[in-house]
């Protein structure tokens, strides 16, 4: 009899081990980062953090991690090769592949290279050598994606590789202006002593503030699955652990204004 209820606990156990965890029912999980402020950096940041948190709750192991150009991360995704990616904005056609969890909020700003002595915007526009920085596949709100359009068919748009050579390029005067949200230019500036080699402007204080999402692959996660991650957000946003893990990196106005909408 003995013999036989082992036998049992064994077959049960074994049965349990092999049911699939409902958050992430195709296995470990593959990360996809990208180069973004304190976000992440060379393995470091907040991104890494609150992932890792998230799947020690939802007890869904982490079995690699990379990082990768932006567009890379999001056909990563696409396709299936990665499970999941952070720091992404709300598109309808990213909405096609991926699942949104939003974590903060957050508003582009206008930096500007300190030698350029405007107020507004319309006086912005009529510099004769304009020129505005971007790093590619990045998206803003729907009125500065409208604007960056308009500056490209007039051949006014830089391409730079990534937000660090992008800070670089508008300090040394490179380009006149880019945008970029607060939470990675502010302690890019600090670190990098550079806060008095540009200005900051907000020349669209009627553009809304942005979701910022951790994603995951329509390709490896259920709705009901991607539904799971994003009550653990909002969990991790009531508890306070949200914002401890952002307050090691930003300072507490930056994190103040990521947060101050919920996520509900």
């Amino acid at each position: 009899m003995k013999l036989l209820a082992g036998c049992a606990l064994s077959l049960w156990l074994a049965t349990a081990q092999s049911t699939p965890n409902p958050a992430c029912p195709s296995g470990p999980l593959t990360v996809a980062y990208y180069n973004f402020g304190v976000a992440y950096h060379l393995g470091k940041g907040y991104d890494p953090d609150i992932l890792h948190e998230l799947s020690r709750r939802l007890n869904c192991p982490i079995q690699s991690e990379g990082d990768y150009p932006r567009l890379r991360v999001l056909k990563l995704l696409e396709i299936g090769q990665a499970d999941i990616g952070t720091s992404t904005t709300v598109t309808p056609e990213r909405q096609r592949y991926l699942w949104m969890a939003v974590y903060h909020h957050s508003k582009n700003l206008v930096l500007l290279h300190r030698g350029v002595n405007v107020s507004t915007l319309d006086a912005l526009l009529k510099l004769p050598d304009l020129r505005w920085g971007m790093v590619r596949g990045y998206r803003h709100s729907p009125a500065e994606d409208k604007f960056l359009d308009e500056l490209a068919q007039q051949h006014k748009i830089v391409i730079a590789a990534n937000e660090d050579d992008l800070y670089k390029m508008v300090c040394s005067g490179v380009v006149t202006a880019s945008f970029g949200h607060p939470i990675s230019f502010d302690p890019w500036l600090q670190s990098h002593q550079a806060a008095q080699q540009v200005t900051v402007h907000d020349f669209f204080p009627d553009s809304e503030i942005t979701a910022s999402s951790i994603v995951l692959s329509k390709a490896r996660f259920s709705q009901q699955a991607a539904a799971l991650w994003q009550d653990e957000l909002r969990k991790m946003y009531r508890d306070g652990t949200l914002r401890a893990i952002m307050r090691r990196y930003l300072t507490e106005p930056s994190v103040d204004q990521a947060l101050k909408l919920p996520l509900d």
